[in-house]
């Protein structure tokens, strides 16, 4: 088992602060995945999102996507951005393509379910949210919209 399998098993344990820990660790490890310069830019487009300055955010995650188009978090940050922007299309795209490099990544499964959510595709977003739980079990925020899509259903 390596170090990927040994944070996503932990992320599955009953012990919170072992899964906040792996949690931490997963993010580290995809911010840097591309390596220095990359994770770089990821920290300032992070700064710029924190500052509410997501013009700015999207330029620098769509150039990082290009300049580094098979780096998973370019692409779910992008995704991030766009649906603060309302923009759920581009959005929902930006995550499939992060699932696509990194099925194992619980923030795009949860996004892509949020992007599906405001669109009113319920029952997919379902399944993006089961997804997100399937590895990230203890994350109430998807069972929460699980059950916001349902009532939405009924």
């Amino acid at each position: 088992m390596d170090n990927l399998e040994k944070l996503l098993e932990a992320l599955k344990l009953p012990d919170p602060a072992i899964r906040k820990k792996a949690t931490a660790a997963l993010w580290l490890r995809w911010h840097e995945e591309a390596g220095k310069d990359a994770e770089e830019l990821i920290q300032q487009g992070i700064h710029l999102l924190n500052e509410n300055r997501l013009g700015e955010a999207e330029n620098l995650f769509a150039r990082l996507t290009e300049e580094f188009p098979e780096f998973p978090e370019a692409h779910n940050k992008l995704a991030t951005v766009l649906f603060l922007n309302g923009n759920y299309s581009h959005s929902i795209e930006e995550c499939e393509i992060t699932l696509r490099l990194n099925p194992h990544h619980f923030g795009a499964w949860n996004g892509l379910g949020m992007c599906l959510y405001q669109t009113g595709r319920y029952e997919k977003a379902i399944d993006s949210f089961q997804k997100a739980l399937e590895i990230q079990p203890y994350a109430q925020s998807n069972r929460v919209y699980i059950a916001r899509c349902r009532a939405k259903l009924n």
